[in-house]
């Protein structure tokens, strides 16, 4: 009879979207966090239910060809969920999620090899640790609110360990209380680090419900002013009840209120607030492989759906007659078309709202596109601007996805009207983890 505590052998089949292995025992699924496809492992049980069962790893008993020493000492962590498989094999597992939700959905085309990062380690250009009593410093466990203390991060800029340090140091020496979530007391609740990986420049927001004193947030610049390419010092409030991370007030301490990074020959100017692309170097690799896609000749219109701060739009622009970006969060078109006046880009105009209801009226007032651009947030694209594009017609169509499941179910969906999928390319975004971004290309029918 299985019960918890039971210790049983099993061979673990595959991964769940959330890395964990999956063991089938007496007909029920066993899912085990830390177990590779292809491994037989000790695993003793924690939770049997009817219709599934968890586990917690307790040795390996015969490894996968795909097994890695860990490289986190942090095991804890919800952060990286493929830190025991090697980066080759990292790469074909999210070529095969791919490649298995397209022929899920009957869709059948070329999938190129993942394109991965040469180094894919201290990718990331935004951290935000979250702060509690004690304090403590770091992110939440898998699955939970509970804080894992991290003292360093592979997948962070180095810099970061060094600003998180210097931070808790002043907590601490100042009598800066960190947020309670129980009582709704304490100043603060995070420490964000933007870093322009390309441009060297270093934001750091610490995020409060309330404002330190003026003494204590003195000092605070005094401790981090040092540190290598801080550029801006940001206060962020944010005294609002619940998980959201950043408030909707920002008070200069320190320097300037906007980094610079570039992309590819481009400038992006970066507030506390700004959406940007986490991984700037595979942001490049990413857009770069849209544009090979989109196959612009510079007498194009292009439609860029989903445009957030104007990256694909800006990248487009320089090779197009004209690009109009439409976006709803009114944030994010205002930093839009501050980055394309940064840039000199004058073929350009952005749209502030719903893609859904904005393209089919360009659509109905002889606005027409010859390359569109779509990337949509994981919900992927609402049916009533699929119903646009497939009256619209454009030549061709780049869809951008961060969900696999959204993306062939939207792609199913074209290719029922009148689009043919041409191919995809799977793009390594986010190493270590589940979650892989996608380019794919259609073509009118």
């Amino acid at each position: 009879m299985l019960k918890p505590g039971l210790l049983v052998s099993v061979s673990v089949h595959s991964l769940t979207e959330k890395g964990d292995g999956i063991a089938t025992l007496e007909g029920r699924p066993l899912y085990i966090e830390g177990a590779l496809p292809d491994e037989q492992v000790e695993v003793q049980l924690n939770l049997v239910k009817r219709n599934f069962c968890q586990g917690t790893l307790v040795r390996v008993l015969q490894p996968a060809a795909a097994r890695r020493e860990d490289f986190c000492r942090y095991t804890a962590c919800g952060g990286c969920q493929l830190r025991v498989m090697n980066d080759e094999a990292q790469l074909e597992l999210k070529r095969r999620l791919l490649v298995d939700v397209l022929q899920a959905k009957g869709l059948d085309c070329p999938v190129a090899n993942t394109l991965g990062m040469s180094e894919p380690f201290h990718y990331r250009n935004k951290a935000q640790y979250a702060v509690k009593p004690g304090p403590e410093v770091g992110f939440y466990a898998k699955h939970s609110h509970q804080l894992v203390e991290v003292d360093e991060c592979r997948v962070q800029a180095p810099v970061t360990t060094e600003v998180v340090q210097r931070t808790r140091a002043w907590m601490r020496r100042c009598a800066v209380s960190a947020y309670n979530e129980a009582t709704h007391s304490g100043s603060v609740r995070h420490i964000m680090v933007r870093d322009g990986i390309h441009s060297g420049e270093l934001m750091v927001v610490l995020v409060v419900a309330e404002s330190p004193s003026n003494e204590a947030l003195a000092q605070l610049v005094t401790e981090l002013e040092s540190v290598t390419g801080l550029a801006s010092l940001m206060l962020n409030i944010n005294a609002a009840v619940g998980n959201r991370v950043l408030g909707p007030e920002n008070r200069l301490l320190w320097g300037k209120e906007l980094i610079v990074d570039s992309l590819d020959g481009l400038e992006f100017a970066i507030s506390p607030l700004s959406f940007y692309q986490v991984n700037p170097r595979q942001t490049e690799v990413l857009y770069r492989e849209a544009m090979r896609l989109a196959k612009l000749q510079g007498n194009e219109v292009v439609f860029d759906l989903y445009c957030g701060i104007g990256t694909i739009s800006l990248f487009m622009a320089r090779h197009a007659r004209q690009v109009i970006g439409i976006e709803l969060v009114p944030e994010a078109i205002a930093d839009a078309r501050a980055n394309a006046e940064l840039n000199g880009i004058t073929n350009i105009e952005f749209h502030q709202g719903a893609a859904e209801q904005l393209v089919p009226r360009l659509y109905a007032e002889g606005v027409t596109a010859d390359v569109v651009v779509v990337d949509p947030p994981r919900k992927g694209c609402d049916t009533a601007l699929l119903v646009t594009l497939a009256e619209m017609q454009p030549r061709r169509l780049v869809y951008v996805s961060c969900n696999p499941k959204t993306l062939a179910r939207d792609l199913a969906w074209l290719c029922e009207h009148s689009f043919k999928l041409e191919q995809a390319t799977p793009v390594d975004m986010f190493p270590h983890t589940m979650h892989v971004e996608t380019v794919a290309l259609l073509t009118r029918a």
